[in-house]
């Protein structure tokens, strides 16, 4: 507690969550920080004319799409589900920048789709509820920071950089691996290693 200040760390951490997610944070906010996190590798699309009109359809459809995860994880969400939902959103958005004159890579809607739901949990629950069930079958946001660090633990490596991933199966691949490798969520993985802190030994299989 700082002297004579009747402020709280609360009151600090919501001065932070302001600065980076406006006032009032929603979906919109962290679909719209999560996009500014990926697209310098988008070359080409704000020469399009018909950019503006695409953004806004695409985060139309994600936050369609966040909608039905919601309602998948009020039932009962496993693995299995959350890969069928990640897939058809990330299909979703190469195939609106497709019908829109613009080639969306899959590494690039899997870094605003992973980023997306990695702001909605930094957020927390009591800001954006009912995704808390999906967190365990989270994928990770594949970027350069990651993948470097996932390289000390035998992650095999992508022939091309991650934005230009292109093949669903060959991205699923890699987050099947994170999962088989670490006794732990997948989003805590990232958090640390993003971070660069050290992961417990006792939460990495090394028979993997």
């Amino acid at each position: 507690m700082l002297s004579n200040s009747h402020l709280t760390r609360a009151d600090y951490d919501n001065y932070l969550v302001y600065l980076y997610f406006g006032a009032d944070p929603d979906l919109n906010s962290c679909i719209n920080r999560a996009y500014r996190d990926f697209n310098r590798t988008l070359h080409g699309f704000g020469n399009l004319k018909n950019s503006a009109e695409t953004y806004h359809q695409a985060v139309e459809s994600l936050k369609d799409s966040l909608d039905e995860l919601k309602n998948i994880s009020a039932s009962q969400i496993s693995t299995e589900s959350f890969d069928d939902w990640h897939k058809t959103t990330c299909n979703q958005l190469t195939s609106l920048f497709k019908h829109q004159g613009h080639h969306l890579f899959i590494g690039q809607a899997q870094k605003w789709v992973n980023m997306t739901m990695k702001y909605i949990f930094t957020l927390g629950e009591e800001r954006i509820a009912g995704f808390g069930a999906a967190y365990a079958c989270c994928h990770v946001p594949l970027d350069n920071i990651l993948l470097k660090q996932l390289g000390k633990f035998g992650f095999p490596l992508l022939n091309r950089a991650w934005s230009r991933l292109d093949c669903y199966d060959e991205y699923l691949e890699k987050q099947n691996w994170i999962r088989q490798k670490f006794s732990i969520a997948p989003m805590d993985v990232e958090f640390l290693l993003w971070l660069g802190k050290e992961i417990e030994p006792g939460n990495i299989r090394h028979n993997f």
